[in-house]
């Protein structure tokens, strides 16, 4: 729902910038690339609330897109701590710790049950 939400939000932009009307691309919402990406993407414990993943052997990688390294996986057993979400690569990802590994790090919203964190970075 929040990737409908922003996308709303980036028409109404356009369509008040340029006075007609104007779709939004994913490019709009697309995951800021380069090594910055997965280096220093800027996150903070903002939610803290519980998660989970809603299937097993989810990669938790280094930054909000798949072409960052993966730090470990997830299954659907493990407990995560949301910490807050990023505009990432085709949608929003949550920044997260496993509590049963120790592993933190970005899930892609879609793979988290309830969409992830409701907070912002």
């Amino acid at each position: 729902m929040r990737l409908r939400t922003k996308l709303a939000a980036v028409a109404v932009g356009a369509v008040a910038a340029t006075g007609g009307l104007v779709m939004p691309t994913t490019a709009a919402i697309a995951a800021p690339s380069g090594a910055a990406a997965c280096t220093n993407p800027g996150w903070s414990n903002k939610d803290g609330r519980a998660g989970k993943t809603n299937t097993n052997y989810v990669n938790i990688r280094s930054g909000p897109t798949t072409d960052c390294r993966s730090n470990g996986q997830a299954q659907m057993s493990h407990s995560l701590t949301l910490h807050c979400w990023v505009n990432g690569q085709d949608g929003t990802w949550s920044h997260v710790r496993d509590n049963s590994t120790g592993v933190s790090g970005w899930i892609k919203d879609s793979l988290l049950v309830n969409y992830g964190s409701n907070v912002k970075c």
